[in-house]
Parts: structure tokens; C-alpha cells; sequence
């Protein structure tokens, strides 16, 4: 059994007149979440609150084996734990979307998920967008996830240097969401877990403004996770705090 403790914050920033972002935790799933509201959808705020509070529910159903007398996807079919994670970001979206059809306010908005699902030492990522998971071992930091937007596509491409990517406009236009047509597939990855492991789950607010030697600092300076998250969001506020912060930190 992986023992953790954990705390998460969100914040408004200092230019947003709303905050957009959630974050979740479910403590018997050791399954954590966040949640970015897109801006420019009609309710950025209300999917990324749907994302956070009815996720669990799909990642009840297809990791655990035998809840409300269902079988678990990962025993029928032989997917991974992280495939299975992200097979209930699938079905979360496929709900969203019949969901949306029918709720004006929900019509046309979308948010980001990165979604972290701790089990006997493993960690278990998946994600649709910008919203980003990283491993804190020993001191340094790794990201685990793959930005959803079309800055990155367009770096890997090699039509954009990395050192003009603070300032491309395309890095706001994501690539993958919760509402996309046609569904869009979530990444999944997996890492084994030590003792002493930090993981950091956070919305584009935080890692935007506050560079890797700043969230490394900050992480290997605060060990207790509330105050690594209090810690985080002052630096990127004192950044400019241009967009809603959110951020959580596990300790292993």
C-alpha cells in the first residue's frame, strides 16, 4: 500500500474576473484531479466543475472491479490501470457532449483534465490538454504529460523555436479537450513510485509564469504539500498572475 498526503489550492490570479479552474480529490481512489475551463467557450467554469465532480464516478467504475455489482473494465478486457484511466475520461466526454446538446449553458464549453490515479506504488496519469502532471524526485522535476495545443505540434514540427513559445499566440489554442468533435483520445502513461516522490498535478496558470528551477525550488523548499501549494501560487502571482491558478502536490 502507497501512503500519501496531499493538499491542492486554486486561485484567481490577478487579470481574471472568474475563476475557471477546479481540482478534486478522492481520497479512497488515492485519485486526483484537475480542471481548467476553457475562457473562450461559453462556460469554461461550469465544464471544469463537471470534470472535478462527476469524473470519479467513470474512474469507479472502470478501476475498480466489482463496484455496484459491475466488472471493471480492466479485468474484461486486459487494459492497463492507465489505459483504463483514460478510458473514463472517454466515457466522461461522451457523456459531456450528450449533456451539452441538451443544456444551454453547457453548449459549446469545454475544459482541460489531467487526472493522477495512485495504486500500490504506480502512479497512473491521463489528460486532455494543457493541464499538466510532473514527478519530483530527488530534486529535480519531470513533466509526464504532453501539452494538448498547437504550439507544441507546431514546435515538434519545427516551425516554432522553443525560445519564441512564451510569446506564440498558439500556444492558447488546445488541440485536445473534453468536448471535442470527434472524441478526442486521452494520453495515458504510468511511473513506478519511490518514497520521497513529489507529484504535482496544475493548471497553464502556474507553470506559464513560474519556470522549472522556480517550481523546483519551491518544491524542494516547502515539504509540507499545503504549504508547497501556497508557496506555488504566490510565485505565480508575483509572476503577473495572468490566468486562474490551480495546483496540487502529493507526497509519496
Amino acid at each position: 500500500m502507497c501512503l500519501v498526503e496531499f493538499a491542492g489550492v486554486t486561485d484567481i490570479g490577478r487579470h481574471r474576473r472568474n475563476n475557471q479552474d477546479r481540482w478534486a480529490a478522492d481520497a479512497d481512489q488515492s485519485l486526483f484531479i484537475v480542471a481548467d475551463g476553457v475562457a473562450g467557450s461559453t462556460d469554461g467554469e461550469l465544464a471544469a466543475a463537471l470534470v472535478t465532480e462527476l469524473l470519479p464516478r467513470y474512474v469507479a467504475r472502470h478501476l475498480e472491479p466489482d463496484i455496484e455489482g459491475e466488472t471493471g473494465e480492466t479485468g474484461e478486457t486486459g487494459e492497463t490501470e492507465p489505459e483504463a484511466l483514460g478510458r473514463a475520461i472517454e466515457d466522461f466526454c461522451d457523456d459531456f457532449r450528450a449533456y451539452a446538446s441538451t443544456d444551454a449553458r453547457a453548449a459549446g464549453a469545454t475544459s482541460t483534465v489531467v487526472a493522477a490515479v495512485i495504486t500500490d506504488s504506480r502512479l497512473s496519469v491521463a489528460h486532455l490538454g494543457d493541464s499538466r502532471a510532473y514527478l519530483f524526485r530527488d530534486g529535480v522535476l519531470q513533466c509526464l504529460t504532453r501539452d494538448h495545443n498547437l504550439l507544441r505540434e507546431l514546435i515538434e514540427a519545427g516551425k516554432v523555436d522553443v525560445a519564441d513559445a512564451d510569446r506564440h499566440p498558439a500556444r492558447n489554442t488546445l488541440t485536445r479537450h473534453v468536448a471535442m468533435l470527434p472524441r478526442a483520445l486521452p494520453d495515458s502513461s504510468a511511473v513506478s513510485l519511490e518514497p520521497g516522490d513529489r507529484i504535482l498535478l496544475c493548471s497553464d496558470g502556474l507553470y506559464s509564469v513560474v519556470d522549472k528551477p522556480s517550481l523546483e525550488r519551491i518544491l524542494a523548499s516547502h515539504p509540507v504539500p499545503e504549504d508547497a501549494c501556497t508557496a506555488l501560487v504566490e510565485a505565480a502571482n508575483e509572476a503577473g498572475g495572468p490566468d486562474n491558478i490551480t495546483a496540487i502536490v502529493i507526497n509519496v
